[in-house]
């Protein structure tokens, strides 16, 4: 799929993008089969290196040994992701996601996206990075990923603050494709999904001690 067809599947209606870590590690495929089942074409992978957030997850290889049809989501938490791009674009990702605060300079980190034309090219932004950020690289910019928290809020939540950022975005690119992430759950997803994102994400709202095919089917109803 190139990246032009990409970007129109997920604007063709508020998708899912859902991360399987908190689902059974054991037995990744029967999370898989059940989000290719129910309507997911979105699998997200948060990697992190316990540099700029505290936890360490997954690198390069865990995402080019998860075998799926779904697209591969890449959301790099991680310090200097420049020096990674081309593992992840080698694993099979099909979107890249990076910070703004954590790169040496922005612009150098999407041209190293780039040279694989068929990944989706993303950056993201914590709670405190402003939209003028980016605004002088959105050329090369296809989505922007807005988190509702970041590595120095804890349990804070500020989804309050990102109408204004999605305004300031859309006004600036119309045709960006706008995520959210982080503090997505049942009860934020109404306030979420009247930002009307292009694509929101979540897990362990899915994969919890509920019934995750229940938990997928409330998640799109309340994007629909």
């Amino acid at each position: 799929m190139t990246r032009a067809e990409k970007i129109d599947l997920i604007r063709s209606r508020p998708q899912l993008s859902v991360a399987t870590l908190s689902a059974d590690m054991g037995n990744q495929a029967a999370a898989l089969q059940t989000l290719a089942e129910n309507d997911v074409n979105l699998l997200h992978f948060d990697v992190m290196d316990g540099n700029i957030w505290p936890n360490i997850t997954v690198g390069s290889p865990f995402v080019a040994g998860l075998k799926t049809d779904l697209l591969k989501d890449v959301h790099l938490l991680i310090d200097k992701p420049e020096k990674h791009i081309a593992a992840f674009a080698k694993a099979g990702a099909d979107l890249i996601s990076f910070s703004a605060d954590n790169t040496a300079d922005i612009g150098t980190t999407l041209s190293l996206i780039s040279e694989n034309e068929d990944i989706v090219r993303g950056v993201y932004l914590n709670p405190g990075t402003s939209v003028e950020t980016i605004k002088p690289h959105l050329d090369q910019i296809d989505y922007v990923l807005l988190l509702g928290v970041g590595p120095d809020t804890g349990k804070e939540l500020f989804l309050d603050d990102l109408p204004a950022k999605i305004e300031a975005l859309l006004a600036a690119k119309p045709d960006l494709l706008i995520c959210i992430d982080g503090g997505v759950n049942k009860t934020t997803m109404p306030q979420i999904a009247s930002m009307k994102p292009h694509f929101v994400v979540s897990g362990s709202a899915i994969f919890n001690n509920e019934d995750p095919v229940e938990n997928l089917k409330f998640f799109h109803q309340t994007l629909a």
